[in-house]
């Protein structure tokens, strides 16, 4: 399940031409990902979200060249190596009432290292939504490429989610880490 940019690039198109310099990227999918892990007593383990859309503009003027940020993805496109696990995921958070994910970027803080920043913004997940921020970095290559990393640490108690427990003995601890390394550009490597 993908959700459509359809609306989101033509409202980035028209409103880069209001801003000035504000220009829509285009997210390299092949080169970019998305990737968590998750810490547990006996079954830690990892993942990676197979699908989602990332809404980024670039504007020389901004801090980090980025102005704006907004990533979107359904929980149930989070998969681990087993779709047993995945299964159990999608239950514990409960994908049929709060299915959607929600990301948008406030603003980057700039750090004493130069390329270096903290990302604030929003993030919604089981239908709460909580301030989040988290380090990152941005880099430019050739050709208007724009390399951004990022680690972002999300304690799911937040949102309402229970601590995960079997046994008695076991525990899932609630502090999940998110790696993402996406690749953009602008039309025409700009």
């Amino acid at each position: 399940m993908k959700i459509s940019l359809s609306f989101t690039v033509p409202l980035l198109t028209l409103l880069s031409s209001a801003c000035g310099g504000e220009v829509p990227l285009s997210v390299d999918k092949q080169h970019s990902r998305i990737e968590y892990a998750v810490t547990a007593t006996m079954d830690s383990f990892s993942g990676k979200l197979d699908a989602y859309d990332l809404a980024i503009a670039n504007d020389a003027t901004a801090v980090g060249n980025i102005s704006r940020a907004e990533l979107r993805f359904h929980f149930a496109d989070l998969h681990s190596d087993s779709a047993r696990r995945d299964q159990q995921m999608q239950a514990w958070e409960n994908t049929r009432e709060f299915p959607d994910c929600i990301f948008t970027l406030s603003m980057l803080e700039p750090t004493p290292i130069p390329g270096r920043f903290i990302a604030r913004g929003r993030f919604a997940l089981h239908g709460i939504t909580r301030d989040l921020a988290f380090p990152l970095s941005i880099a430019s290559g050739e050709d208007g490429l724009l390399v951004v990393n990022g680690e972002a640490r999300i304690d799911t108690r937040d949102f309402g989610l229970p601590i995960i427990r079997k046994f008695g003995l076991l525990k899932v601890d609630p502090l999940v880490v998110v790696k993402l390394h996406v690749q953009a550009r602008g039309p025409a490597g700009k």
